[in-house]
């Protein structure tokens, strides 16, 4: 099923995939913000329908939920934390379930651990995947590194850009800059291809103040414990998310359940790099809870 349904007072597009009414529901955070994940999503969700009601959203200011109408008000965390909420809240009611197993994806991943923190009782688990943590410590350790191999290096051209870096980021300048090196010295699999310049000052020109209000978000400091089982989809060569604040915060972490799950074969992009391995880890998980 395909509908637009009222959530935060606009219309927002949310789409469900299933075999079997009576499988458990799977709620997917897409990343960005801004990021639909209805272009990559066909590559799990076929391993998931069987055993999932498999549900996206695009969420406000993104993919079809944009296309029906610009929203001209100030994009804030509230917001999202409050239409998330929503979202889950009408999907329980539509489909007469009691708890959902909620997968949260970079961005998806900050505001998934939010309502995990608020909700833990609407949830079967929550699935991190590459999730923002304490972005602005992540890409000071990522900056670290960036001066370190410039600097092995000897290019002058990166030596001198990055040494324009501040953090937290004071301009969009800085934030690009920050992303290309990253891209250049520290993606396996992106290190030959240029960093669009265009596409990238297009998303910050709409989404630049609301990722630095998330970066600023310290989840090590915030939430020290979660009431609900919780399972960390990490890669060890990603550095944008840095996965060690990740796997610091995870050590640390107080839960009844909690696991870390290794995707050794992807950067960020596990759910689309690894698709098979992902949805068998989300099986996986829900065999061990229900």
């Amino acid at each position: 099923t395909h509908e637009g349904v009222e959530i935060g007072g606009i219309k927002q597009w949310i789409g469900a995939k299933g075999t079997d009414a009576t499988k458990p529901l799977l709620l997917f955070l897409h990343g960005g913000p801004g990021f639909s994940s209805r272009n990559y999503s066909k590559k799990f969700i076929k391993y998931l329908q069987k055993d999932f009601i498999v549900v996206q959203w695009d969420q406000r200011e993104t993919g079809i939920t944009s296309h029906w109408g610009p929203y001209d008000d100030l994009l804030t965390l509230d917001l999202y934390y409050q239409d998330t909420e929503e979202v889950v809240n009408y999907l329980l009611k539509r489909f007469s379930k009691k708890k959902i197993y909620l997968v949260g994806f970079s961005w998806g991943g900050f505001l998934g651990l939010h309502f995990a923190n608020e909700h833990p009782e609407l949830l079967h688990a929550y699935i991190s995947v590459s999730s923002m943590i304490y972005q602005e410590e992540s890409e000071q350790l990522t900056l670290s590194l960036l001066k370190e191999k410039a600097g092995m290096s000897g290019d002058e051209t990166a030596l001198a850009e990055i040494s324009t870096i501040e953090i937290p980021f004071a301009s969009w300048e800085q934030l690009y800059l920050q992303r290309k090196w990253t891209n250049h010295y520290l993606d396996t699999h992106k290190s030959s291809k240029k960093y669009p310049k265009k596409l990238f000052v297009e998303w910050i020109a709409k989404w630049m103040p609301i990722f630095l209000e998330a970066a600023r978000v310290n989840y090590a400091e915030m939430v020290t414990s979660i009431k609900c089982p919780i399972y960390f989809f990490i890669s060890n060569k990603y550095y944008v998310a840095n996965f060690k604040v990740a796997e610091q915060y995870v050590n640390k972490l107080e839960a009844d359940k909690k696991e870390i799950i290794w995707f050794d074969k992807s950067t960020h992009e596990s759910p689309s790099d690894e698709p098979k391995k992902f949805s068998e880890e989300l099986i996986r998980i829900s065999s061990q809870i229900n």
